[in-house]
């Protein structure tokens, strides 16, 4: 009987505590955030300000918190990582920014502004860019907590998913900017239906840039027969991103083409990298009527490098 007193009396205690981790809806699905990445150009000793907006839309209300935190260049890797501590990252803002306010609860149909201030150094030495990231991070309130413990019936396990926005910050000291970059490798890969072409640029420069890239396809003639555009992404100083391109029935007839992937970073010249394919029956489709701008000729890219 003493054993079975304590077999239940185990039980009620794990419920309990399974009752605090039960699994809760998050309420940054209560929250919305304009996250665009904001860009700035100034002087060494000067400041400047931003505002996040956060609403919250629906019908409950939401809890927010705010921190700050760093953008980290990894050598090799296909995309950057947040840092939610920081302090790693030599070209950070955070030794430089405040923000106001770290937390808040919006009501439903409220709007409220995060407010961040950045004043830079009076310092000679400062060239480039720099960044930071202000994330906004959905918390429960107080309410939905108890609210949805109530509901919690029996012993129950469960995973509370966290949304949260990573607003990305931009300055870059005005008349030191130096742009240089190039792509260092162009793989081609076999898929089902199609290739993978991938190339990977450097930007061997100071300065964050949002290159427009894009991929052509030129027949024998030198004729420009397809072209696809790359989505946007920021490459950051001193690091290299690769710009994968997914290609499934093309539509071009099967044959020999020169691929050429594009970068117009903002410098006098554009740089590429280019490789001869073959394209199969299988890897083409026939072809169908686009209407789209025809991209620069190879001679007028510029400091062209071949991959393959």
């Amino acid at each position: 009987m003493h054993g079975v007193l304590q077999a239940r009396c185990a039980l009620v205690l794990l419920a309990a505590l399974v009752l605090l981790a039960v699994a809760l809806p998050a309420q940054a699905q209560g929250f919305s955030v304009a996250f665009n990445s904001q860009w700035f150009t100034i002087a060494p000793g000067g400041s400047f300000s931003g505002a996040i907006e956060v609403s919250n839309p629906g019908d409950r209300p939401a809890g927010v918190r705010v921190y700050l935190g760093d953008l980290l260049r990894v050598p090799g890797a296909e995309d950057y990582q947040f840092d939610e501590e920081g302090g790693r990252e030599p070209r950070s803002l955070l030794p430089w920014m405040t923000f106001t306010p770290d937390q808040m609860t919006l009501e439903p149909g409220e709007k409220r502004t995060v407010l961040f201030e950045v004043q830079v150094p009076e310092d000679p030495s400062l060239e480039g860019s720099y960044w930071a990231v202000v994330f906004v991070e959905g918390m429960p309130t107080e309410e939905k907590v108890v609210e949805e413990a109530k509901e919690v019936k029996g012993p129950r396990i469960g995973i509370r998913t966290v949304f949260r926005y990573a607003v990305k910050v931009y300055a870059t000291i005005e008349g030191t900017e130096q742009r240089a970059a190039s792509f260092t490798d162009l793989k081609l890969e076999q898929a089902d239906g199609g290739f993978d072409a991938i190339a990977t640029m450097e930007n061997r420069g100071n300065v964050c840039m949002k290159p427009k890239v894009w991929l052509e396809l030129r027949d024998t003639s030198g004729e420009t027969v397809f072209t696809r555009e790359h989505v946007e992404k920021t490459v950051l100083p001193e690091s290299t991103l690769p710009f994968k391109f997914e290609l499934r029935s093309v539509p071009v007839p099967p044959g020999e083409y020169l691929l050429m992937i594009i970068a117009d970073y903002g410098a006098p010249k554009m740089v590429a990298a280019q490789a001869r394919v073959s394209l199969t029956k299988e890897q083409s489709a026939p072809p169908v009527e686009e209407s789209s701008e025809a991209a620069p000729p190879a001679e007028e890219t510029g400091g062209s490098e071949s991959g393959s």
